[in-house]
């Protein structure tokens, strides 16, 4: 807000930035293969920093602390292994993005339907039924992804992509607010 006029300036900024992350949601859509390769290498360069964390700073903790350090070296050369693949070999990057997302979708739903159990008593018995329904219903959804990679990897693009879309859009709007 302009202190002297009391008129809200135009945000340049807010607007750019929309207008790229609502470009990047709609190329995402028409490209999910690229995205997907992007994703890959994006966390194959994720995995490389954590092993080279692992492998220099939190071994050194641990061996400071009088523990053992073989897991973590261990763990650190996994994780630099699964880097370099990710990253240069990004098909399987994608197939491994997909199981994760698959069993983090049955975990999530297997939480969920535990704690049904715990809103029992809580929730009219309506809202019980709908919620176990929906958690077995999300816990079979997780076992279809595990079993079919691709579509669990193009569910991956469309969170993305939307998530893009719906962030850019409000950063529009905030350049005109």
């Amino acid at each position: 807000m302009d202190r002297q006029t009391g008129m809200r300036r135009f945000d340049w900024a807010s607007l750019i930035i929309g207008i790229l992350f609502l470009l990047a949601g709609f190329v995402s859509f028409m490209r999910p293969d690229k995205t997907l390769h992007l994703l890959s290498v994006v966390m194959g360069v994720g995995f490389l920093l954590y092993g080279i964390y692992e492998l220099l700073i939190r071994r050194r903790w641990v061996r400071t602390l009088g523990g053992s350090t073989g897991w973590i070296v261990f763990s650190g050369f996994i994780d630099l292994l699964l880097g370099i693949m990710f990253i240069f070999y990004p098909g399987f990057g994608v197939l491994y993005i997909a199981i994760i997302f698959a069993i983090w979708f049955m975990f999530d739903s297997l939480m969920d339907f535990m704690m049904t159990r715990v809103l029992k008593g809580i929730t009219a018995t309506s809202h019980y039924w709908i919620l176990v329904i929906l958690s077995i219903l999300g816990f079979a959804l997780g076992i279809v992804l595990l079993f079919s990679p691709m579509i669990s990897a193009m569910t991956i693009v469309w969170i993305i992509s939307t998530f893009l879309i719906l962030f850019g859009a409000v950063k529009i709007i905030q350049a005109f607010c």
